[in-house]
C-alpha cells in the first residue's frame, strides 16, 4: 500500500539552493519521492575567496551574489515551482529571497539552518526569517529561544550511502575501535588527538582524518590559534573524503568521536550518521541528553576541556533502539518534514 504522506511530492517541482556534495543525497531522495528537482549552488563557486567574502558579508560581494542568483533564477522563470528550499542561507542575500518571492509568488519558501545563530557566518540571518513561509533550525537551543518564529528539525543520515551488510557494532573483527573524520578547526584536532592517544594507551585501534579547505587556513591557525601548537601539516588533509568512504570507515568502527563547533548546541551530521549506522558515540555535546535516542550504553559524553574516555564504555555492547527512532532521523523523513 502506498504511503499517503509521500503522495504530496509526486509531480511537484522543488528548487533547492544548497552547497554541493551534501545536496546529492537530498536530490536523489527527493526524486525517489516523485519530485522534479532544480538545483542552484548556494554561491558562484567553492573557491576560498568566494567562501570568505560571502561569510564575511562584505557589501560589494553581496551585490556579486545578487547578480549570480538573479541570473540562475531567471533560467527557471517559466517553471511552476512548488517549493524553494534554501539550506544554510548564509550566502543567499535578502534581496535574492525577495526576488524569489516576486518570481514565484505562489511558491512555498523554506529556510533550513544547520549552523547555530552564534556563529559569524549566520550573523543577521534573523532579519531574513520573515521573508520565508517557514524557517527551521537544527539547533534545539536556538529553537527554544525563538519558538514563535522558527521550528526545530535535527539533521539526518543518508540511507543510500550506508554500506551493505554492515557488521554489528559488537563484532570483534571491526577494523577500528575509535575513529574520527571531519574538519579540523578551533580546538577539534587537539581534543580528538587527546582522545585517540588515550585510546592507543588502552590498546585500541584508532583512526582519524582531519580536513582543512586550504593551506592558508592551516597557516592562519598555526600562527594565531593556540590549539594548533601541536598540529603538524602531516596531521591534516586538503581533500575531503567521499561520503561512501566516510561511511565505510564509520561502519568499520566500534565507536566514533564527535566534537561540535564551539558554542554550537545542534547535533552534527556526524552524530546522526552514527545513529543510522548503529554505532557508539563519544561526544563533547552536552545537549545530546535531550534527544530521544540518547542512551548511556551507546553514547559517552566527555568534557571538552578535559576529555577523559572510559575504557569500560567500549566494552558495553551497543544497545539497539526502536525502528521508529532510526526511521525518524533518515533523510527521507527529514525531506517529508521540512517540506510539510
Amino acid at each position: 500500500m502506498k504511503n499517503v504522506k509521500h503522495e504530496y511530492l509526486e509531480g511537484k517541482t522543488i528548487l533547492l539552493i544548497s552547497l554541493p556534495n551534501y545536496s546529492n543525497g537530498i536530490i536523489k531522495e527527493m526524486k525517489k519521492l516523485g519530485a522534479e528537482v532544480i538545483y542552484i549552488h548556494d554561491k558562484p563557486n567553492e573557491k576560498f575567496l568566494c567562501k570568505t567574502f560571502g561569510r564575511m558579508q562584505f557589501e560589494f560581494y553581496q551585490r556579486v551574489l545578487e547578480r549570480y542568483y538573479k541570473k540562475r533564477i531567471q533560467e527557471y522563470c517559466d517553471k511552476k515551482i512548488d517549493y524553494v528550499l534554501v539550506i544554510r542561507g548564509e550566502y543567499t542575500p535578502k534581496k535574492t529571497v525577495q526576488y524569489l518571492r516576486k518570481m514565484f509568488p505562489e511558491t512555498k519558501l523554506i529556510l533550513y539552518m544547520w549552523d547555530g545563530l552564534n556563529k559569524r557566518n549566520t550573523f543577521g540571518i534573523e532579519k531574513k526569517w520573515n521573508l520565508y513561509d517557514k524557517v527551521y533550525t537544527f539547533d534545539r537551543i536556538d529553537y527554544e529561544a525563538n519558538k514563535d518564529k522558527i521550528n526545530f528539525l535535527p539533521l539526518y543520515y543518508y540511507d543510500e550511502y550506508l554500506p551493505q551488510n554492515i557488521k554489528s557494532a559488537n563484532d570483534e573483527n571491526l577494523k577500528y575501535d575509535i575513529s574520527f573524520i571531519g574538519t579540523g578547526h578551533d580546538d577539534r584536532i587537539k581534543i580528538v588527538k587527546n582522545i585517540m592517544n588515550q585510546g592507543k594507551q588502552l590498546g585500541l585501534k584508532c583512526f582519524y582524518y582531519f580536513y582543512i579547505p586550504h593551506k592558508f587556513v592551516y597557516l592562519i591557525n598555526k600562527f594565531f590559534n593556540n590549539n594548533f601548537k601541536g598540529v603538524k601539516e602531516s596531521d591534516i588533509n586538503y581533500n575531503t573524503l567521499p561520503f561512501e568512504n566516510l561511511y565505510e570507515v564509520y561502519a568499520n568502527s566500534k565507536c566514533v568521536v564527535d566534537v561540535e563547533n564551539k558554542g554550537q548546541h545542534g547535533l552534527t551530521m556526524r552524530t546522526i550518521e552514527i545513529l543510522g549506522l548503529h554505532r557508539k558515540l563519544i561526544t563533547t555535546n552536552q545537549d545530546i541528553v535531550n534527544y530521544d535516542f540518547y542512551d548511556t550504553n551507546n553514547i559517552l559524553i566527555v568534557d571538552r576541556k578535559n576529555p577523559i574516555i572510559d575504557g569500560e564504555f567500549l566494552k558495553i555492547p551497543y544497545k539497539e533502539l526502536s525502528d521508529e527512532i532510526y526511521i525518524k532521523y533518515s533523510i527521507k523523513n527529514w525531506i517529508l518534514e521540512v517540506l510539510s
